[in-house]
Parts: C-alpha cells; structure tokens; sequence
C-alpha cells in the first residue's frame, strides 16, 4: 500500500490567496486609471482648479518655512565655527576689498592719463608744439593773485615765460597762462585773467591781424579785455584773438620770448567805445579756473 501511495503524483490543493491578490492590485490599477480620467477630464473642464489653488494656498506657508529652515541650516553648516575662524575670513576680506579699490584706483588713473595723452596727441598733430603734460597741483588761496602750480619744473625742461594750454570738451587748445616761477619739480603759472597779466595779441580779421595789448580783468569782475595798438582798425565782435609772440619773433632776452605766436586765446564777445579807443571784452576758450591738467609749450618747431 506504501509503494502505492508512493508512485501516485500527489494533488497539492490549489492556493485561491494568489489569485485575490492578483485581482485586488488589477482593481486597484484600474480604479486609479479611471480616477486619474475623470480628474483630466474635471480639471479640462476647470471644475477641480478652484480645489488645487485652495491645496496650493494652504501648502505654500509650509514650503515656505521648509525653504527658510533648509537656507538657515546651509547657512549654519557653511558657516566658520570658532571666532578666530571668523578674524581670519574678515581679514581675508578685507584684504580682497583693499586690493579690489586699488585696481579700480589704478584703471581709473589709467583711463584718465590715456584720455590726456589722446588729447596731447591730437594737439601735437595739429599744432607745430612740442608739448610737456602736467597736473595741476594746487590753487593758492591768494584771493589778490590767479596763480596755478603744476606738477613739473626745471627738471622737466620748464622755463620762466614759457605758455601753458588747456582744452575743455569741443573746444581748441588754448593759452590760460604763463610760467612765472620755476623749482625743481614745480612750476608757479599766471593765469592770464589776472590783472597783472599783460600779453601781445592779434585779432584774425578776413583782411589782416591787427595788434593789440590784451590784460587780465579778473580782479575787476570780468576776465580779459583787448585793446587794439591801431585805432582805425575796427573791432567786431565773434573775431578770434591769438599771441602775437612778439618777444620770441625779436630774439629778445624777455621772460616772454618763449611765448610762441599763434596760439588760440578766445573770442571777441563785445566792444566798447571809449572816446578814440575800442575795448574789446574777450571770452577765452579755457576757463583756467576749471582745468585740472595741462601742457607746457616746451618749443615751436619750425
């Protein structure tokens, strides 16, 4: 009987708990399917937004405050431990902000010197000048006297007499004074709206270049005023008045004998009658209160 059993294939009773299983997660599938359908079709329709920006509002103070927490905690972890961690990162940055100013500083000055060496290139190229750039030092505080020192002397080949230019945006170079004291690395310059400034001048006309005495009037509340030698000749208001360089033509042994002729000054701006005599008022080209650099008319070139 033994051998019997044993040779007959025994019938395992088939287990039903796989088969509820399986169909449980097939409904489960299908009903999810069907729910995400009919959510796609409400949403198209617009019935579930108001529902989903309601979801949206309440969750949002909560993400918020999750966002803040995990940029404290970054900020936390990043953050140096000990104070002398924290001195040694403040130095280290202030060091970097030094060393940043500087080289804003140094492209700065840059920047500026190649803006000054464009206009002493352009000067040179349009007038027979040999020229010596400086920057204007100082203003003395002697109210009596319009006098500029500038950053170069006798050192630099400056010289007692010699003319000093400026140029303001779309203007000419243009004379604004005269060097009247020399050191050996300074250089004292007269501006030629003081009262004591006195220089040989013409007048461009169409028909000729009349000469004149041009002088300062800055202490009498005005700047300069021309006044022509030959008393026919008429004055007009717009006519360009330039150095006569009289001193330099005759080879005399003058402070003015390095004043070269030709050198733009400014504009006739009005003319008085004053019995046989025409003052002219001149407008200058250069205001020499305002220019902080300028150039040394160091020679003419013939």
């Amino acid at each position: 009987m033994r051998d019997f059993l044993d040779d007959r294939p025994l019938k395992l009773r088939r287990d039903r708990s796989g088969d509820r299983g399986y169909w449980r997660v097939a409904v489960l599938a299908v009903g999810l399917a069907l729910v995400s359908v009919l959510l796609m079709i409400l949403d198209r329709q617009g019935i579930i937004v108001p529902a989903r920006l309601a979801v949206r509002e309440a969750v949002q103070p909560l993400a918020s405050w999750l966002t803040e927490r995990r940029a404290a905690i970054e900020t936390w972890w990043t953050t140096p431990r000990d104070m002398a961690a924290l001195q040694n990162r403040v130095a280290e940055l202030e060091a970097e902000n030094a060393r940043l100013n500087s080289e804003v500083l140094r492209l700065e000055q840059a920047r500026v010197e190649n803006i000054f060496l464009r206009q002493q290139l352009a000067i040179t190229r349009a007038y027979p000048w040999t020229i010596l750039g400086a920057e204007v030092m100082a203003r003395p505080s002697d109210a009596a006297r319009r006098v500029l020192i500038i950053a170069r002397g006798a050192e630099d080949g400056v010289q007692v007499g010699m003319a000093v230019i400026g140029q303001q945006p779309g203007g000419p170079p243009a004379l604004i004074g005269v060097v009247e004291a020399v050191g050996p690395r300074t250089a004292d310059v007269l501006m030629i709206t003081d009262i004591s400034s006195q220089l040989s001048v013409r007048l461009l006309q169409a028909d000729g270049a009349p000469l004149g005495l041009m002088q300062g009037q800055w202490q009498r509340g005005s700047r300069l005023r021309v006044e022509l030698i030959d008393r026919k000749v008429t004055m007009r208001a717009g006519e360009h008045v330039v150095t006569a360089g009289l001193s330099g033509a005759l080879d005399l042994p003058l402070d003015l004998a390095a004043m070269p002729a030709a050198v733009p000054i400014g504009t006739v701006e009005s003319v008085q009658q004053e019995g046989q005599r025409q003052i002219g008022q001149i407008r200058p080209f250069v205001d020499p209160d305002q220019v902080r650099y300028v150039w040394v008319i160091l020679s003419q070139n013939e």
